[in-house]
């Protein structure tokens, strides 16, 4: 019963999404997600990097919402410029809304000093929502005699597509970071009904600071690393904030979700997770991974289990490659 009850609710959270603003994915491991973060970290690797992201959000509740991402993106050294490719895809409720995007990314650095630079990137995606109407239940078909195909059905459009377009700019060096991304810069209409829906334009502020503990060489062997995510779209907003502490080759994180000192409306809660984050570095292998585990703060908590996410990066580099400077301060997870 309560399953179902979740699924109705679920089934109605989808509805709401076709009527109104639709939000973004989002992902709890977003430095394992770079070019999705902010188009400017195209290319902010030695040579080759590919990346490949999975999130199972609210495991406890069937058919809810599940991200899948791949990327790749390459250091144009000698050109000052990164390019890259992602596709990522996202589908959420039993009626399996759908959302696949597929993008190009292209950065340009500058150098200020030989410890700092100054990076700026645009993306520009393409956009598919596809969503199954046989799976949809309705109001009045949940009523006492009800089973008739709601006339709702007949407004939804199955399948549109869009371009969207992201930007980026990024302040690195070998200890601090900042960035500031827009993404929906074009405000796509993203509407599965008749009419228009634009997608609200999505700001994200990222930053933090590296403290080195232990090193030899260039090699960074010990460090800890506070940093945060700030995200604001349309009216509403979301921090996180936490701390990264790296003893190669283990990485271990703990963050906090949520704006505990700003009021919402009551039913937008101001507290969503505390999530703890474990990883890895295989040297040998040029290959890192990460588990995160999202601790809901929510009421949902008991029938949602929380959320999961796990990253893989493969970086590949000619022994020449890897000499160069390459300015990577921000955490790998």
């Amino acid at each position: 019963m309560i399953k179902f009850k979740l699924q109705i609710l679920l089934t109605c959270m989808l509805m709401l999404a076709f009527k109104s603003n639709a939000q973004d994915p989002q992902f709890t491991q977003f430095y394992a997600n770079p070019i999705y973060l902010n188009p400017a970290y195209t290319g902010v690797t030695y040579e080759h990097r590919f990346i490949g992201n999975y999130r199972n959000q609210w495991l406890g509740i069937a058919k809810a919402y599940q991200t899948y991402s791949a990327s790749y993106d390459y250091n144009l050294a000698d050109m000052n410029s990164g390019i890259g490719f992602q596709l990522w895809r996202d589908v959420a409720g039993s009626s399996k809304l759908t959302t696949t995007n597929i993008g190009a990314s292209y950065s340009y650095h500058i150098k200020l000093t030989k410890f700092q630079e100054l990076r700026g990137g645009i993306q520009f995606n393409y956009v598919t929502k596809t969503i199954d109407q046989s799976k949809l239940v309705f109001n009045d078909q949940l009523a006492p005699g009800g089973g008739a195909v709601s006339s709702d059905v007949t407004n939804i459009n199955p399948r549109i597509g869009f371009v969207n377009i992201n930007s980026g700019i990024l302040l690195n060096s070998t200890e601090y970071w900042v960035g500031i991304a827009g993404h929906n810069l074009n405000a796509p209409n993203t509407s599965l009904t008749e009419g228009s829906v634009r997608l609200p334009m999505k700001i994200s502020v990222h930053g933090g600071y590296r403290f080195v503990k232990e090193k030899k060489g260039g090699k960074l062997l010990k460090y800890v690393a506070p940093a945060l995510n700030y995200r604001h779209q349309q009216k509403y907003d979301q921090l996180d904030i936490g701390v990264y502490y790296v003893h190669f080759p283990l990485n271990l994180g703990i963050w906090y979700r949520g704006l505990p000192l700003k009021h919402y409306k009551p039913s937008y809660p101001n507290r969503d997770a505390i999530t703890f984050l474990v990883g890895a570095d295989l040297k040998n292998y040029d290959m890192r991974f990460a588990y995160s585990y999202d601790l809901t703060l929510q009421r949902l908590i008991g029938s949602s289990t929380g959320s999961h996410e796990i990253s893989v990066i493969y970086e590949i580099a000619s022994r020449k490659k890897k000499t160069r400077k390459v300015l990577i301060s921000c955490p790998k997870f």
